[in-house]
């Protein structure tokens, strides 16, 4: 019974911070690793844990069923809004077939209609707090100059 009670207990908190979790209004899909259909992406809150590389969130498929996820990690927690909403859209961009960091970036700008000043908030927060660095993958240029490239890579896409 206390086993019961403990259980209802967590699930009702986890049910609760999932509730008021900032996410985008764009819907989150991917491709079912084994069934290779179209599925609908779960999304995994651990955030009293760490990523070993201490990336916000990772994308990745469930190993017995092949759903795709999102497991979002104790860095996501502490960041803002408007950020966790990047992070989310960023990471649904990769289930949706985008494979490296600034294509996803590109991505998830596009998918959160930014404007200017809402794209350079996200961009002001990534130099700030070094955020690219601050993982233990190394991208060719860090910082400012890795939002640079976001940015000038997602500039050219809408001139298309």
């Amino acid at each position: 019974m206390r086993l019961f009670v403990a259980s209802l207990a967590y699930a009702l908190l986890t049910y609760a911070s999932l509730a008021y979790a900032p996410i985008t209004n764009a819907a989150c899909y991917g491709v079912n690793a084994k069934t290779g259909q179209r599925q609908s992406v779960q999304q995994i809150y651990k955030t009293r844990f760490s990523h070993p590389r201490r990336f916000f969130a990772e994308s990745r498929h469930d190993r017995a069923t092949g759903r795709p996820q999102i497991i979002y990690y104790r860095r996501y927690a502490s960041a803002p809004g408007y950020f966790k909403s990047f992070i989310r859209a960023h990471e649904c961009c990769y289930q949706s077939g985008n494979r490296n960091e600034i294509a996803a970036n590109c991505c998830a700008l596009r998918r959160m209609r930014l404007s200017k000043s809402g794209a350079a908030a996200i961009g002001r927060y990534i130099v700030a707090r070094d955020v690219n660095s601050q993982t233990a993958v190394d991208y060719k240029g860090q910082g400012r100059l890795f939002w640079s490239k976001t940015a000038n890579r997602c500039v050219s896409a809408r001139r298309r």
